[in-house]
């Protein structure tokens, strides 16, 4: 993987971090939302995209459209954010990796039928927390990127629908708590839940996440997969996990 060190200028804040990825790089600031492993899943959980276009609404500071631009070959990639701040950050990432094929857009996702329609995919890794609920980070921006101040899951749902073709699949995390909510929303949105994927953080801990894909107007019938343990006992990832970083789903 080949990437352009001399068209990345860093703010005294950033640094950019390996996505142990075949040379894969990011941008990341100690002053903005930081990418989880949250992201890395949903990424994996996508399948083959080859010569199709996807839609990433509330894209941050892009690790999620980075990594399915390399992995899920798409022709593609249309990065939505709302934040300005990680938008640029998000520009001089794709730039860092030469990836022509991801488009950045500082828009409100709620906008983005403005931008692109009619699309094949849409993912989204979205704010998890409902207003009011959890310990609120102080920072607005942050706090915009954990809680739903700007969009909240109707929003991330209803927009993914009108922005998908008939038979176009939707991929989502979201905390495992809200999954009744999630399918609801799906259904009530046209998008019929195909597939759901526990996440536990250990073998001895229930989920805390669920990898969703839905399908507009398709059939109901629903996968329910065994849980992904992320690490053992011993901290160390499990055998399942690491073959999903290393993009062997």
């Amino acid at each position: 993987m080949m990437y352009n060190m001399t068209m990345v200028n860093l703010l005294v804040h950033e640094k950019i971090e390996d996505l142990q990825c075949d040379g894969l790089r990011i941008i990341q600031s100690d002053e903005e939302y930081r990418f989880t492993t949250d992201a890395v899943l949903l990424a994996n959980f996508c399948r083959d995209m080859r010569g199709k276009t996807c839609v990433e609404l509330g894209a941050g500071s892009g690790v999620v459209s980075i990594l399915i631009a390399h992995k899920k070959h798409p022709k593609r990639v249309v990065a939505v954010e709302i934040q300005p701040q990680l938008c640029d950050m998000m520009r001089r990432s794709v730039a860092l990796n030469n990836q022509n094929e991801i488009e950045v857009y500082h828009a409100d996702l709620k906008d983005a039928l403005q931008i692109v329609r009619d699309v094949d995919v849409v993912v989204c890794n979205p704010p998890y927390r409902r207003v009011g609920s959890g310990e609120r980070q102080l920072k607005e921006n942050i706090a915009i990127c954990r809680h739903e101040i700007a969009v909240t899951l109707a929003d991330v749902i209803s927009v993914a629908a009108k922005l998908l073709n008939n038979k176009g699949v939707f991929y989502l995390v979201h905390q495992a708590e809200r999954t009744c909510e999630i399918i609801t929303l799906c259904n009530d949105n046209g998008l019929a839940v195909k597939e759901i994927l526990p996440v536990c953080p250990t073998p001895k801990r229930e989920p805390n996440l669920v990898l969703v894909r839905a399908v507009k107007g398709g059939a109901f019938d629903c996968r329910l997969h065994s849980p992904l343990y992320i690490t053992d006992e011993q901290g160390a990832y499990t055998e399942r996990a690491s073959a999903w970083y290393n993009g062997k789903r």
